[in-house]
């Protein structure tokens, strides 16, 4: 038995860690390789990687990547990352090689870093410090390739730092782990992914000094800033990244020099490629985001803990945030989404199916269906429904409580005895619903539901409030997609944000409609992404000199009404003959402001003076003022 006097390199590490990243060492739990996903290999092959995720809290995330696992307890290498989304900060350790077992050293049974109990035994009771190697261990760990996978000569010594392929970001979203990242909400969740060194937030190694002075850092990690910075390519006028993952992940990280690290026991493939061999494998693959069903493009924008318990994922809210969004799509047509950690996909497409409005329809409440709700006349169809159980794959046999014969719609909600069902064919809680539509006798193909009550679920967004959800329950933190985009030519979605303000009662007015009726009229209020009434269609006309814009909620277009300056704008149904539904988009010179000329008036759009309610001001077509009145000024975001 040992025990430790002093704190260790590796302890004063993870406190700073701790400090850097705000989490306590009671979030990190011991971990099992062997409870991940499987990301390569399989089969006779050395290579059997897996990837083990745990969320710390709603700004740290923990990925463990245990390499050549074998036997279900032993693992060539084991790498874990830490790291906060918000601030960029990462910390990285290694495990060390325990000579014990050369074939296969590392225990799959993964020590919390920040486990450094006084009573441990390296072999059977191990803590941090017998299982992780020291921040000086880790930053002079050898290669034994180059970047192209070639032996070095006798006498080398450059060093495999982490960072020297953790170049843009956290990640390294190769084509075999990238699958998995997305189904953690890893890949877009607002971590830095160009690592733009001039950013507050910018990707940062815990213990580095900055990236123009590697001294001011620890002796371990003092350098690992520079290096990051040294790979990615600058754009020599702003010093910034010339890389844009966007249209080419890991493009940014080709200066990379790191080579491949191999197995001492097993030399027959490479236990950590090159990210240059990775990038090399990638080039002619799906690697960047150009198809609509790549897993590069799973959103994650944020949680509902931090949304005040409300999950917004809204194409609007991450059109800015996200290259996927900004650059890849005009105007999603269809939403797909799963719950983080599960890949349970649901989509808008697959719903569209259900032939009737339905009162609930998700894993909380089971299927209603009310005959009251529907048109008149008719009547809901009947439905069977199945629950998935915890490994995703095994299910209840399709229930189908309820024929709809005499009552007043299809019952096929949770109840005891449903409850029941479910514990005698899962033996634990379920992960997620199908529906099936019965016709001609027969059950349809299953469609997927969600695991909450949504407010809103539709091809421009999905939003979640906990004060939905029955008995007191909190929205899943959802992963989201957009599909069969519109492309940006023809048409984009984005809100309309005035330039005028007033502080401190009016700042930030967005263009809403205020009902979905014909010749409802628009307000200038405050922005809220829960708002699909501030979402807006920007559809080409063709002949391009013009544009008309349709509201998202209700269906309908942007009108300028007959008369005085006065006259309110409003929404009406799309007329193809209507001159007062097409605006020009006049730009101004040095600014990203933007005028919005109606054709049929020759007006523009503005906001009015407010009386009673200043979240509620009045939009007229006026005149253009000689002033430059702001409120005649709109950002397109």
């Amino acid at each position: 038995m040992a025990s430790h006097a002093a704190p260790s390199e590796l302890q004063q590490y993870v406190q700073q860690c701790q400090a850097e990243l705000h989490f306590n060492a009671s979030d990190v739990p011991a971990l099992d390789c062997s409870t991940g996903v499987r990301f390569a290999g399989g089969g006779k092959s050395p290579i059997n990687d897996f990837l083990v995720y745990k969320r710390i809290n709603d700004s740290v995330d923990l990925a463990v990547a245990c390499r050549w696992l074998s036997g279900g307890n032993r693992a060539a290498s084991v790498e874990l990352l830490i790291h906060n989304r918000q601030n960029g900060s990462t910390c990285f350790f290694s495990a060390k090689d325990q000579p014990e077992n050369t074939s296969r050293p590392v225990s799959s049974l993964v020590v919390s870093p920040t486990n450094f109990a006084s009573v441990h035994d390296r072999l059977t009771n191990p803590n941090a410090d017998d299982y992780w190697a020291q921040p000086l261990e880790l930053n002079n760990k050898r290669l034994l390739s180059d970047a192209n996978g070639n032996p070095h000569p006798a006498g080398f010594t450059d060093s495999a730092r982490c960072v020297g392929c953790h170049v843009e970001g956290p990640y390294i979203a190769s084509r075999n782990i990238v699958p998995y990242l997305g189904r953690f909400g890893l890949l877009n969740d607002g971590h830095d992914t160009v690592a733009d060194m001039t950013a507050a937030n910018h990707y940062h190694a815990v213990g580095s000094g900055p990236y123009n002075n590697p001294g001011a850092g620890s002796i371990a990690f003092g350098a690992w800033d520079s290096i990051i910075y040294a790979n990615i390519p600058e754009d020599a006028a702003t010093h910034k990244p010339a890389g844009d993952c966007s249209g080419s992940c890991h493009s940014i990280g080709t200066n990379s020099t790191i080579g491949t690290l191999s197995f001492a026991g097993d030399t027959s493939a490479s236990l950590l490629p090159s990210l240059t061999a990775d990038i090399n494998i990638l080039a002619s693959t799906e690697m960047p985001p150009v198809n609509d069903g790549s897993p590069f493009r799973w959103i994650n924008r944020t949680s509902p803990a931090l949304g005040g318990g409300v999950e917004i994922e809204t194409f609007t809210a991450s059109r800015n945030r996200f290259p996927v969004a900004q650059y890849q799509c005009g105007v999603p047509t269809v939403m797909e989404a799963h719950p983080l950690g599960n890949d349970l996909t649901f989509s808008t497409a697959s719903m569209s199916a259900i032939p009737d409005k339905l009162r609930a329809f998700n894993l909380r409440e089971g299927l209603v269906c009310v005959n009251s709700d529907q048109g008149p006349g008719k009547k809901c169809s009947n439905y069977g429904v199945a629950y998935q159980c915890s490994d995703g794959v095994l299910s209840t046999a399709i229930l189908d409580n309820d024929t709809n014969a005499n009552d007043d719609g299809d019952h096929e909600d949770r109840n005891a005895a449903v409850n029941a069902q479910i514990q005698a064919a899962c033996g634990s809680a379920p992960v997620g619903i199908q529906a099936f539509v019965v016709v001609n006798n027969s059950y349809g193909e299953p469609i997927q539901g969600p695991n909450d009550k949504l407010q809103q679920f539709s091809p421009s967004g999905l939003i979640c409030k906990d004060s939905d959800q029955p008995n007191g329950g909190k929205c899943a933190n959802y992963v989201v997609r957009y599909r069969a985009c519109r492309p940006k030519s023809d048409a984009y979605m984005a809100r309309v944000k005035n330039a005028w303000t007033n502080p401190p009662t009016f700042t930030d007015r967005f263009l809403t409609t205020t009902n979905n009726v014909n010749g409802s009229e628009t307000r200038a209020q405050g922005g809220n992404f829960q708002y699909p009434s501030q979402d807006w269609i920007i559809e080409t006309v063709s002949g391009g000199a013009t544009v008309r814009l349709k509201d998202v909620w209700s269906g309908k277009y942007l009108t300028a009404s007959n008369g005085n300056d006065l006259a309110p704008v409003v929404v009406n149904n799309l007329d193809t003959t209507l001159m007062r539904q097409q605006w020009v988009v006049e730009t101004l010179a040095n600014s990203a402001e933007v005028r919005l000329r109606n054709i049929g008036t020759g007006r523009y759009l503005t906001v009015g003076n407010y009386t009673g309610d200043p979240y509620y001001a009045p939009i007229y077509s006026q005149s253009l003022s000689s002033q430059n009145w702001a409120s005649q000024r709109w950002l397109v975001q």
